[in-house]
């Protein structure tokens, strides 16, 4: 085989579709004889017979529904000799049409094999997010009887707060009354009366450290201090010094930024892999010194029909301060990791119509094509379903030229076996 034949060879792997597509006499052939007046005028001599699959078959490398039985025939289009293509018999339960290829060929197309085998890998999925605030670090204030703030200690949103720092004032005539009639069941040393008084307080939002003033100074506190419960930050303040208020009435919002949360939407199909309490990695660029870990805290159950995500929450610890409601995640999860699957090279895949298949090297020179269902994908491999076993050998470069070369074969085989009235006369 002369380097112009290997040449016309390698053309003739890539036209894969002219025979799939036209059966023989397709819009290709159909333009070519219409392209001028004379190809028009005069018929394009008949080759010999479709020979038996057994027999080489010759077939023009740029015009493949040119086939021949003769090996000293041109094509009739372009005047390039015909290369041989011959196709290998299978039986109806084998995997596909067989190429068979010289050692020469192989090692021109470049082609190299890697075994199916057992592998440890990770499935890693990139996925973007923002930052928000943690609802379980928030704090509300809320009257619980009327009267009116005095001393308000905070003054404006934004405004840190400690624990058990003074908040406000409250002035109110009924909760003076309550502090008479609990004093009064001190006083008089009856236990079931001290205690009902005592709840009755807490119910009207008496705090505990209040109580055990107003026990040890037995004087009516007239303007009841409110302390901190939580420590954070004055994220909404609805009240401002002198305001009336009513039960129920809201009074400022806390909120800690020690811990944040970090939402992140992952796609419909990576979403079986993510698992609570899982491990992700996590960079933020408004803030390279902030923690470069978080874990899964909570995966939500709706899937967004436009994008095709879910959200999933991240807890991460913030206690630098440095990361802001709002800001951008970029976030890194590991799935899968420590599984031993049987899997090949990602490279080794082809997908078209069919779906997705592999090359097979199946030993001196012959290759076919071989459907496979894949699974998790991650560090360069992915896992094979069904469609393989362990030891086979895939072809991970030069599968192009293969997987064409092999559907060329497939379609001269179908066009063998039509009869001669449905192919539309002779074959050129």
């Amino acid at each position: 085989m002369n380097k112009s034949t290997v040449l016309c060879g390698a053309l003739a792997l890539l036209t894969l579709l002219a025979i799939n597509a036209c059966g023989g006499n397709g819009p290709g052939a159909e333009a070519h004889q219409g392209a001028s007046p004379e190809s028009a005028a005069s018929p394009m001599p008949a080759a010999s017979p479709m020979p038996a699959a057994t027999e080489p078959i010759y077939a023009c490398p740029m015009h493949p529904h040119v086939v021949s039985g003769d090996p000293d025939h041109t094509c009739p289009i372009c005047g390039m000799d015909l290369v041989a293509v011959s196709i290998e018999p299978q039986s109806g339960s084998g995997p596909g049409p067989i190429v068979q290829v010289s050692p020469e060929m192989i090692q021109t197309m470049g082609v190299r094999t890697a075994p199916v085998e057992t592998a440890y890998f990770d499935q890693s999925v990139r996925a973007f997010g923002n930052v928000v605030s943690n609802e379980r670090l928030e704090s509300v204030s809320v009257a619980r009887l009327e009267g009116w703030i005095e001393d308000l200690a905070v003054r404006a949103e934004g405004d840190d707060v400690e624990r058990g720092e003074l908040l406000y004032r409250v002035y109110s005539p009924a909760l003076i009354a309550a502090q008479k009639d609990f004093l009064a069941a001190l006083e008089a040393g009856r236990g079931t009366r001290i205690d009902s008084g005592r709840q009755r307080l807490i119910s009207d939002g008496m705090q505990a450290a209040a109580i055990d003033q107003l026990v040890e100074s037995r004087e009516v506190i007239e303007r009841l201090p409110v302390y901190a419960e939580a420590a954070g930050t004055v994220a909404d303040l609805a009240v401002r010094d002198g305001d009336y208020v009513k039960p129920g009435t809201p009074i400022m919002r806390l909120q800690s930024y020690a811990g944040v949360w970090v939402i992140a939407s992952i796609p419909e199909a990576d979403l079986a892999l993510v698992t609570a309490g899982q491990t992700v990695s996590l960079d933020f660029p408004s803030a390279p010194e902030a923690a470069e870990q978080g874990t899964v805290d909570y995966i939500y159950p709706t899937i967004d029909p436009r994008t095709r995500t879910a959200d999933v929450r991240i807890e991460v610890d913030n206690l630098s301060g440095a990361l802001r409601p709002g800001a951008y995640a970029d976030i890194q999860f590991s799935l899968g990791a420590g599984v031993s699957r049987l899997s090949v090279p990602t490279e080794a895949l082809l997908r078209d119509s069919r779906g997705e298949h592999v090359i097979v090297a199946l030993g001196a020179g012959r290759f076919a094509g071989r459907r496979v269902r894949t699974g998790a994908a991650g560090g360069g491999r992915t896992e094979i379903l069904a469609g393989l076993n362990a030891g086979e050998r895939v072809v991970v470069s030069g599968q192009f030229m293969l997987d064409s070369e092999a559907n060329l074969r497939e379609g001269l085989a179908k066009l063998d076996s039509q009869p001669d009235d449905a192919r539309g006369g002779h074959r050129h």
